[in-house]
């Protein structure tokens, strides 16, 4: 989108509703394969479904990198941040909870393609911190534009695209993004929209082979979405797509209904802006960006739309610093869109509230993480438990089961305490899961985590099933592979998840972890500070009695769970918190990537967040 000025603005005009929502399991980073590519699932990226489908009730996800999401996924443009250097716009899309970056302009270069670190050696190393941090690219803009009378013009616009296109597929983004745009003097409508669709098809074409795809943003004389539609109709081939931006839309009267109704699965990536009416010195009607909520544009009612339309794609902010440089600086539009998107969509999650008995003594969002801090161990517990209590009952009322997985560490005992005096928790609708347990340790051993949850939980509570990780299974493949089964069959919809000394989750310790990994459950090695750990904890009186391999649920799984709670209390956790919420997101503290959860609130005691950087939600 660029600067422009319109005539009066035409009132928004109505459209009828969208299909109901049901929740999803959450989408994980998409795994770069051999290449650069993304991994295959048996078919190409053009033939797969577009990203707006309806939702169905907890369909089996076909793999993990079509999983499906209660909420979308967030990046944001480098459109807002047109000067940033790639290192630092990858920073700050981990630090502030984004779950990719859209590439515009990088130290005001909009020629990606010829750029050092996104071309030979330079862009493996841009491959391989993109995937420590577990970031993807969610779209590579181009400055491609078709409406060109001019032949030549539109053949030098498609060869930048093309060689976009051979970016993205390097990259493993799921496409990129073109112009039609305007119809130029001298042109008419009709031939603009033949060298658009000519352009198009081409680049769908070449899509096809590269396994991405080629979207139009809805823009210029082709905001609204049946003009965007004349284009789209005529390319034929399913690697064509549309970047929605519903502002655009809306500037030219159109209501944001109209998009999902009219282009309906077209819709493979989507813009959010927010706008307000100024006058024009010229006269007539400008439209100036501020920052999202603070306008007249109902940016809340698109996510709305998505939400219920059952889209799964990435929602990129478009903060158009490049085009207006008087607006807010980029340290403050971005951190701005991620804690207004996530209040939006834990709204449209129907996240039921937690209400402890007093309120935590500070609370604050990292990211799309919401973080409470709790005086002491237990009221953390208490608070946890009333949490974890109230998801338990929501699954139960609205399916009949609570599918749960519980975390088996002391830091979970004030919790699981709370938690099995609550008579209100309807157990007998519990299936419950663990997250991890030791190799060759039996369900008697007084280390292992089936007796530790037996002992303080299910002794005492009598669930509908148990589902353990039998330690001593001969076949660990095949175990992993059981477990996993259970798990797609049950999909919890609640993960109660610990941190580690080392930020590890579950048993995912920093020198295993992958953020795209594509199991679900997997055999580790325990690193020295997790072993360490386990004999601090009292699993074991020596550290040479300490199992060196375990069984553990993945960070991918663990992200995909819908709703998630983590109970983190003690002196011993404070640089791991400290990392994890003011770091990097980074494999080197796994539980970092918990910053990017739609759905999850962290517990922390006074202790834990000793060294958290205090803010005020």
């Amino acid at each position: 989108m660029r600067p422009r000025r319109h005539g009066p603005a035409r009132a928004p005009s109505a459209a009828p509703p969208l299909a109901p929502a049901a929740r999803r399991r959450a989408h994980a980073p998409r795994r770069l394969g051999a290449g650069g590519r993304p991994a295959a699932d048996g078919r190409r990226a053009a033939e797969r479904p577009g990203a707006l489908r309806p939702r169905a009730a907890r369909a089996p996800p076909r793999d993990r990198s079509d999983a499906g999401a209660d909420d979308v996924k967030l990046s944001f443009s480098t459109l807002g941040c047109p000067s940033w250097s790639l290192e630092r716009v990858l920073d700050v899309a981990g630090r502030e909870g984004y779950d990719g970056v859209e590439l515009r302009f990088l130290e005001n270069d909009d020629a990606l393609w010829a750029r050092a670190e996104l071309s030979g050696g330079g862009l493996g190393e841009t491959r391989r911190r993109l995937r420590d941090a577990g970031l993807a690219v969610s779209c590579v803009d181009t400055r491609s534009f078709f409406h060109d009378p001019d032949p030549a013009a539109r053949a030098k616009a498609r060869d930048e695209a093309s060689r976009s296109l051979e970016l993205a597929a390097q990259l493993g983004a799921p496409g990129i993004r073109v112009f039609g745009d305007r119809v130029q003097p001298g042109a008419d409508l009709a031939d603009t929209r033949g060298w658009i669709v000519e352009a198009m098809q081409a680049l769908a074409e070449a899509a096809e082979r590269s396994g991405v795809q080629v979207w139009i943003e809805s823009h210029g004389d082709f905001a609204r979405a049946a003009d965007t539609l004349s284009i789209l109709e005529q390319v034929r081939s399913r690697a064509a797509g549309v970047v929605w931006d519903p502002a655009n839309a809306f500037e030219a009267g159109e209501a944001p209904a109209e998009g999902p109704r009219v282009l309906g699965e077209r819709i493979r990536h989507v813009h959010i802006k927010d706008l307000v009416r100024t006058r024009a010195s010229g006269g007539g009607t400008a439209w100036t960006p501020v920052l999202v909520g603070e306008g007249e544009f109902p940016a809340a009612d698109v996510l709305g739309l998505l939400h219920r339309a059952g889209y799964h794609g990435f929602v990129s902010f478009e903060w158009e610093k490049r085009w207006h440089p008087q607006i807010e600086d980029p340290e403050a539009a971005l951190p701005h869109f991620v804690r207004w998107a996530a209040s939006v969509l834990r709204r449209l999650g129907d996240q039921p509230e937690a209400l402890p008995p007093r309120p935590p003594a500070w609370s604050f969002d990292r990211g799309r993480l919401a973080v409470e801090v709790h005086p002491d161990r237990p009221t953390l517990g208490e608070a946890a438990a009333r949490l974890v209590a109230g998801r338990i009952r929501d699954m139960a009322d609205r399916e009949g089961r609570a599918a749960v997985i519980f975390a088996s560490a002391p830091s979970q005992n004030e919790m699981l305490a709370a938690l099995r005096a609550d008579p209100a928790v309807p157990w007998a609708k519990v299936i419950a899961f663990h997250l991890d347990e030791y190799v060759g340790v039996g369900p008697r051993h007084p280390a292992s985590f089936r007796r530790f949850l037996a002992e303080r939980l299910f002794d005492h509570v009598r669930v509908r099933a148990f589902h353990g990780i039998d330690g001593e299974a001969s076949d660990q493949a095949g175990e992993c592979a059981r477990y996993a089964a259970l798990l797609q069959r049950e999909r919890p919809g609640l993960a109660i998840l610990g941190v580690g000394e080392n930020g590890h989750l579950a048993f995912i310790d920093p020198p295993v972890c992958d953020f795209a990994e594509r199991l679900d459950v997997r055999v580790v090695e325990l690193d020295e500070p997790c072993r360490r750990q386990q004999v601090h904890d009292g699993g074991f009186a020596r550290l040479e009695d300490v199992p060196r391999t375990a069984f553990s649920l993945t960070v991918p799984f663990i992200m995909g769970v819908p709703r998630a709670a983590a109970i983190v209390p003690g002196t011993a956790k404070r640089a791991a918190i400290g990392a994890a919420l003011d770091g990097p997101v980074t494999t080197a503290c796994p539980a970092s990537i918990l910053r990017r959860h739609p759905h999850a609130t962290l517990f922390l005691d006074e202790e834990s967040a000793a060294l958290v950087e205090r803010t005020e939600a």
